[in-house]
């Protein structure tokens, strides 16, 4: 629902040209192409390559007109005495030397500038084949994250990832009692892990009970595309990883994402474990199903969903109120962003709902939640939002460009639809970045306080993690919230040697 009185609308009114670009990225977007302009090649009278062409002079030197008056009546009464020698050498001679000199120095200068031209022409293409391999190598990398509080009252972050040109999978974890990072192994090379492989990421307890440690399953796909469960505590050891029940089951088309979701109900103790994936390619969505109740435990199963979206679609999604209704955001076949409404509990899958927002294969893209009702009373709160039906959530999608020089921020709710909130992360934005990946941590916890995002990123030295900040939300007082996101610094991250 949309914030009464606030709207994000950009204001373009103090934007200027300047030549240097500026540290932060200032209007969002725009940008001033100052064209290369080539210089005009030089306008020569004659063929400077040519040989001197022979003029007659006066006594001092002046060049005259052969054909005026005057010498002509000159002519009439004195021959000029021409010597048949220049230097001692007979003039036709002396011109053909002349002639073969120039001709020596012309071609020399002619076959400098080709080899030049060749070889800074070689030179450029091995640079911009250096600056592909560079892009190529890292531009699927995939990023995931979590967030908890444990039984201590500790808050507990953690990313996912894979260097660059690495096959392990590693995790860099913070808590707020040491505040320091730390960087491990989860999976090493002998899973045989794809190259570039899609992560995902969800926590929860078992069996719904919060008695037991919170369990992290991170999802990751090996070469012949066989996903993996990789979890921790892995049979009750802490600290350990193992594979667990998901693992081996699915396979998944060549190009496809991952995204988990984990629902639990802790008062009907109900859970459904969720993972969403591409089988077969464009215009089909696999989501595999794990659900637990306080009697007994089902299968993983397979739901196949028909619906029109890019092979390599980015796929995320998050709750609207019951965290059981979610909002699940691909690129549809068009090349356009698509919202449908899917209900993780009975496999419903909702009409799609278009976006004018472009959003390619492979799209670094994440959802992150905000609860705008304290801004309204009861008898203004919107009716899609209200607690008998209970999509009070306010999403907010941030993506990439197509290029992914650029992000930019858009959200949606039940009342407002789509709204682009640029303002809000303007002033994080730096130029010469290379986006490799998002991920946040409130996309299934309902959580409006302590949340992040992780951007994945190139400059140009290789892969690395900066952690944004999103303001707090759904509590008495409304400081800050629907504010700019901040900065809070790089994330150490093991990355290729």
């Amino acid at each position: 629902m949309s914030v009464p009185g606030y709207q994000s609308t950009p204001d373009y009114s103090n934007l200027e040209v300047v030549e240097n670009r500026n540290t932060l990225i200032q209007g969002y977007g725009i940008e001033v192409s100052n064209a290369r302009i080539d210089p005009e090649p030089a306008a020569f009278e004659r063929d400077p390559n040519t040989l001197p062409i022979p003029r007659p002079s006066s006594k001092d030197e002046k060049i005259v007109d052969p054909y005026s008056q005057q010498n002509l009546n000159q002519q009439d009464h004195q021959l000029p005495l021409v010597s048949s020698t220049i230097c001692g050498i007979y003039r036709k001679t002396f011109w053909v030397i002349i002639g073969l000199v120039a001709f020596v120095i012309i071609a020399a200068a002619i076959g400098g500038g080709v080899g030049g031209h060749f070889a800074h022409q070689n030179n450029e293409t091995q640079n911009n084949q250096t600056s592909l391999n560079v892009t190529v190598t890292h531009q699927n990398l995939s990023i995931a994250a979590l967030y908890w509080i444990d039984e201590t009252n500790t808050s507990q972050y953690r990313i996912y990832y894979q260097p660059g040109n690495r096959t392990q999978v590693f995790e860099s974890s913070w808590s707020s009692n040491n505040q320091t990072w730390t960087v491990s192994e989860i999976a090493d090379p002998s899973l045989d892990i794809k190259f570039n492989t899609p992560l995902t990421s969800s926590a929860g307890y078992p069996h719904t009970n919060t008695s037991n440690a919170l369990v992290k399953n991170v999802y990751f796909v090996q070469s012949p595309g066989t996903i993996i469960e990789r979890q921790s505590p892995y049979k009750d050891l802490v600290g350990v990883w193992g594979d667990d029940n998901l693992s081996g089951l699915y396979t998944t088309s060549n190009s496809s994402l991952l995204f988990s979701y984990w629902y639990q109900n802790f008062d009907t103790r109900l859970q459904i474990l969720a993972v969403f994936f591409q089988e077969l390619g464009a215009n089909s969505l696999t989501v595999g199903k794990y659900v637990q109740n306080n009697t007994d435990d089902e299968p993983w199963q397979s739901i196949q969903q028909s619906m029109s979206m890019q092979d390599g679609s980015s796929i995320v999604a998050a709750p609207v109120g019951s965290r059981r209704d979610l909002r699940l955001y691909v690129g549809g076949a068009d090349g356009t962003m698509k919202q449908y409404p899917y209900n993780i509990e009975t496999n419903v899958l909702g009409n799609a709902v278009n976006t004018a927002f472009d959003l390619a294969p492979h799209t670094p893209i994440c959802v992150t939640i905000e609860d705008n009702r304290n801004y309204y009373t009861d008898a203004t709160l919107p009716q899609c939002a209200q607690s008998n039906i209970g999509a009070f959530i306010t999403h907010l999608i941030l993506f990439a460009s197509a290029d992914r020089k650029n992000l930019t921020l858009v959200s949606w709710n039940c009342s407002s639809g789509f709204e682009i909130q640029q303002s809000r992360i303007e002033n994080l934005l730096l130029p010469d970045r290379t986006y490799l990946g998002l991920a946040t941590t409130s996309a299934s916890n309902l959580t409006f306080v302590g949340n992040r995002v992780y951007v994945l990123y190139d400059e140009g030295n290789g892969p690395e993690v900066e952690e944004w900040q999103i303001p707090s939300s759904g509590d008495s007082s409304v400081s800050g919230q629907n504010g700019p996101w901040t900065r809070l610094g790089r994330v150490p991250i093991n990355t290729p040697s």
